[in-house]
């Protein structure tokens, strides 16, 4: 009996260690993909404000080249983004309000932009916390559908939902 229980004690140790594990890894993945999202915005950023420069001062020759190197550069590399959110689809569910983010991200960046809102509302229901943060990813996405009138409808709900001071008495 002394046995058994001292069996049941390490195995309730090793999966506290497992799970532990688990978080860990579905953190760090977490974090690499808003890392890779920031780094894909940054370079669409940066191949923008290159072809505009390069429209204004360059001739259509090198314009032709700078073409045929993005080519170049989108076909020989995976998508990374989608990798890694598959790989953390595996381990959590990637729909809660601690991975959702992540989720309006990938849905936004393939051009899913209602099931993004609908992704959002769903995270804005569910949690409280960092609330405000959500209220205005839900504005841009909002602007980018191109729904002014609703954007509009909650930047005034903005105010009384999150007032810039409290009111005096």
């Amino acid at each position: 009996m002394l046995a058994l229980n001292e069996l049941l004690i390490s195995l309730q140790s090793i999966r506290k260690k497992l799970e532990s594990t688990r978080d860990q890894l579905a953190e760090a993945l977490y974090q690499k993909g808003l890392a890779l999202a920031e780094i894909e915005t940054l370079k669409l950023a940066d191949l923008t404000w290159c072809i505009l420069s390069k429209d204004l001062a360059a001739t259509e020759g090198e314009n032709q080249d700078v073409n045929s190197d993005q080519s170049l550069d989108d076909g020989s590399h995976p998508d990374l983004f989608e990798e890694n959110f598959q790989e953390l689809r595996k381990w959590v569910d990637v729909k809660s309000s601690k991975y959702g983010i992540l989720t309006v991200t990938r849905e936004r960046r393939s051009q899913r932009l209602g099931t993004a809102l609908k992704v959002l509302c769903d995270i804005i229901q569910d949690d409280a916390e960092n609330a405000k943060k959500f209220y205005e990813l839900k504005l841009s996405l909002l602007d980018e559908i191109g729904w002014k009138h609703l954007a509009t409808y909650e930047r005034q709900w903005m105010l009384v939902r999150f007032p810039p001071s409290l009111p005096l008495f």
